[in-house]
């Protein structure tokens, strides 16, 4: 998927008048300076080289949920007069820690804000202490369950857009535990989103795309600059690894700006997730095909998954590659234990120069090597075995390049992005969840989110 993206500094430079737009209006000496400095990118004069990763956790810390208060299968946006987020994480660490939260404002390509401070887009306390933890209750893994809420009494938001949350050790607070991606949004625009299979015939069967359209006016929020201060993002399930950025609009007229292009913005249509039902210890679920007791832990083994690569599309329910915590006896978040589950992938031969990974918010949406399968040339299987908490998990089996491995650079989420299509099949027909962002540079000097549409594709 080739990922469109233009960063902010170059966004800025597009404007024939770019010292005297209202983003840069009082910065003229900063401006002339990195004309004449040779233009030195933004992001190198603020230390930052590279934009804020999709994820990151340490390797102690485990489940770490952040979704809108009450729905833990959906993804983090929240509206900014309204929203809750509910955080919660495992620390599996034998030793007490004291921990904090903390959040960053992004641009739309997730590098930190240039022109706010935490004050600018916090009101309260910029950091707090993550005081409300609890430690598990008759488990054979033991660790210590934090959770937060957010925005709460001692702090909200004053302005939408993209946020990083970061936990981090009072010691060393320049080495984030946790970073996680989340959404603020405003309702001051209209957007019509309609996805259909891809109009490009070869991709017509496989893929989706979007057609969409933003509606602003005079009563509410007027764009005045549709083709620079203006950026979309689209994402299908809420992956930031295969997101489309940079879409121009295919004409502005009146009040509408409309992006319909042919061909701009296919999606893999991918398959029906599959699952694991890991939530009891005693009985075996649909799925599964034992369970044992080990030393340290219990083990689950799924039974044997087939490759879907050109089998019949056969659509049903499913939490579009997320999961829920639960277990069938105590509470969920603390009485919820730690198993071992054993995924296998029968397949013919190795596929060469690919790498299979078992991919949803289990792996928290990338590629780590903790998530990359083995190859069993006796049992013709690809394996892997996770450390997961009770709970009901969607998952599916991803390629990438084996030169990609371990890497979630530019080029590698573009020239080696991973691909569905060779283990799970492709299909138009396929139910997918869509979202549209809506940025706009503010003159205040950040990427405002003036709008946000979640939508679904048809299964026909």
């Amino acid at each position: 998927m080739l990922l469109k993206r233009e960063s902010t500094f170059l966004r800025a430079q597009k404007a024939s008048n770019w010292i005297s737009t209202p983003a840069w209006r009082g910065r003229t000496f900063l401006a002339v300076w990195l004309l004449t400095a040779g233009c030195w990118p933004l992001t190198t004069l603020h230390g930052q080289t590279k934009p804020f990763p999709i994820s990151h956790a340490a390797i102690d810390l485990q489940t770490i949920l952040l979704h809108p208060q009450g729905l833990p299968a959906e993804l983090p946006f929240i509206a900014l007069d309204s929203g809750v987020l509910e955080f919660k994480f495992d620390d599996l660490s034998s030793a007490y820690r004291t921990l904090e939260i903390r959040w960053k404002h992004c641009t739309f390509d997730w590098y930190d804000s240039p022109d706010l401070i935490p004050s600018d887009f916090i009101q309260g306390f910029t950091s707090l202490s993550l005081n409300n933890f609890e430690a598990s209750f008759n488990t054979r893994v033991g660790y210590t369950h934090y959770s937060l809420e957010f925005p709460n009494d001692l702090m909200r938001f004053d302005k939408s857009g993209n946020y990083v949350l970061e936990v981090v050790d009072p010691s060393e607070p320049e080495t984030p535990l946790i970073q996680r991606r989340f959404v603020v949004y405003e309702n001051l625009v209209d957007i019509e989103l309609n996805v259909q299979e891809a109009k490009s015939i070869p991709l017509k069967r496989t893929h989706q795309e979007l057609d969409f359209a933003i509606t602003h006016s005079s009563d509410r929020f007027v764009i005045l600059d549709a083709y620079d201060a203006l950026q979309t993002t689209l994402l299908q399930n809420g992956r930031w690894d295969q997101a489309i950025s940079g879409l121009e609009p295919v004409f502005v007229k009146g009040e509408e700006v409309v992006f319909s292009q042919q061909g701009e913005n296919p999606f893999e249509g991918g398959n029906s997730w599959r699952f694991a039902d890991l939530k009891s210890l005693q009985y075996i679920s649909q799925g599964l095909d034992r369970i044992e007791e080990g030393r340290l832990h219990t083990h689950m083994h799924l039974e044997t998954d087939e490759l879907r690569t050109y089998a019949f599309h056969q659509a049903r329910t499913d939490l579009n590659g997320a999961y829920v915590v639960s277990n069938e006896r105590q509470d969920d978040h603390t009485g919820g234990d730690y198993v071992m589950a054993h995924f296998s992938l029968a397949c013919f031969d190795p596929y060469p120069d690919q790498d299979v990974y078992v991919f949803g918010q289990c792996s928290d949406w990338m590629f780590p090597l903790t998530h990359r399968m083995e190859w069993n040339d006796q049992s013709r299987r690809y394996e892997l075995a996770l450390f997961l908490k009770q709970g009901y998990y969607n998952y599916a089996y991803l390629t990438r390049p084996k030169w990609a491995a371990n890497r979630h650079d530019s080029e590698a989420l573009t020239e080696g992005a991973a691909r569905t299509s060779t283990i799970e099949g492709s299909h138009a027909a396929a139910d997918n969840s869509y979202q549209i962002i809506a940025y706009y540079w503010d003159d205040s000097g950040y990427d405002r989110v003036i709008g946000f549409q979640p939508g679904r594709s048809a299964v026909y």
